[in-house]
C-alpha cells in the first residue's frame, strides 16, 4: 500500500503534500493509499479537508490510530 508520512510536514504544507499525493495515486489506480498523521487531531483535521475535495473519507488504521487508510477508488 502507498504511503505518506507526514511526520516533519508543518500544517501550512500538509494541503500540497497530500493533494499531490491523491492526484498521483488516483491518477496511477491505486485503490487505496495510507496517510501517517500521528496522533494530531488538527493534523487529521487538515488532512480530511483535502479528502473533502476529492469526494473522499479516511478511516483511522484500526491498530495504528495515527495512520488514516483513505479508499482511491
Amino acid at each position: 500500500m502507498k504511503s505518506l508520512d507526514l511526520h516533519g510536514i508543518k500544517h501550512v504544507d500538509v494541503f500540497r503534500e497530500v493533494d499531490t499525493f491523491v492526484g498521483e495515486n488516483i491518477i496511477r489506480g491505486v485503490s487505496e493509499v495510507e496517510i501517517i498523521t500521528g496522533y494530531s487531531m488538527e493534523m487529521k483535521s487538515l488532512v480530511n479537508i483535502v479528502l473533502d475535495d476529492y469526494g473522499l473519507e479516511s478511516e483511522e488504521d484500526f491498530l495504528n490510530k495515527g495512520k488514516l487508510v483513505v479508499k482511491l477508488i
